[in-house]
């Protein structure tokens, strides 16, 4: 049987935790929600720039869980965006054309890989992406350096550069609201738990709010 005292810690600390609950939720709801704004985009893509070729992701730990889910995520909000039509590059290829799996929009790339990508692909343009940073435990937390690139010209359409931080009131209405969207809209069947709890699904948030930054056509 607890004791009085037992009682009264417990009756404290229940209400100590419902009053900083009530109050961590009073910031989110008043929050804006976040959007990316370390970017660089041109107004418009040009009216040829209908075909990209997308690389996997680079993360400099190449044994990450992160890796085993983050490619197939990324692509598919990237097509939801309908711009232009996707050409995915394996990591067998890259290690075919380039020797390495997976290339750093930040490193020396080869000297012939906009033509090498051209030739394999036939593609207009090429999507680089880095994961920075990456937290898997509460609070969330993700970088991504994105750049595309026209082929002929070598000339950046877009670039960002942005983290996204569970443990930002802002980053958590957005990726709440973008929650909500999958779950009225049953975007993916695969998506399951909050975005802000799943590392998968936070990933998606990511990977919509970048995609959302593209230039109109």
């Amino acid at each position: 049987m607890k004791t009085p005292y037992l009682q009264i810690f417990l009756c404290v600390f229940l209400a100590l935790s419902s009053c900083r609950r009530f109050e961590q939720e009073k910031v989110v709801r008043q929050a804006e929600p976040f959007l990316p704004k370390n970017l660089y985009p041109t107004e418009r893509l040009p009216t040829n720039f209908t075909r990209v070729a997308v690389l996997p992701c680079y993360f400099p730990d190449e044994d990450s869980p992160l890796l085993s889910y983050v490619d197939d995520v990324f692509h598919q909000e990237l097509t939801k965006q309908r711009l232009f039509e996707t050409v995915r590059l394996t990591t067998e290829q890259m290690k075919v054309l380039f020797g390495i799996r997976r290339l750093s929009s930040s490193g020396q790339l080869p000297e012939t890989f906009l033509s090498d990508i051209e030739k394999q692909t036939g593609a207009n343009g090429v999507l680089l992406m880095d994961l920075n940073s990456y937290r898997p435990y509460k609070p969330l937390s993700l970088s991504v350096r994105a750049k595309l690139v026209e082929i002929k010209s070598a000339d950046f359409l877009w670039a960002i550069d942005e983290t996204f931080d569970a443990g930002q009131p802002g980053v958590i209405a957005a990726a709440s609201q973008f929650q909500r969207a999958i779950q009225v809209n049953n975007l993916s069947a695969r998506t399951t738990g909050s975005a802000t709890a799943s590392p998968r699904t936070f990933a998606k948030y990511v990977a919509h709010s970048i995609f959302s930054t593209l230039p109109i056509r």
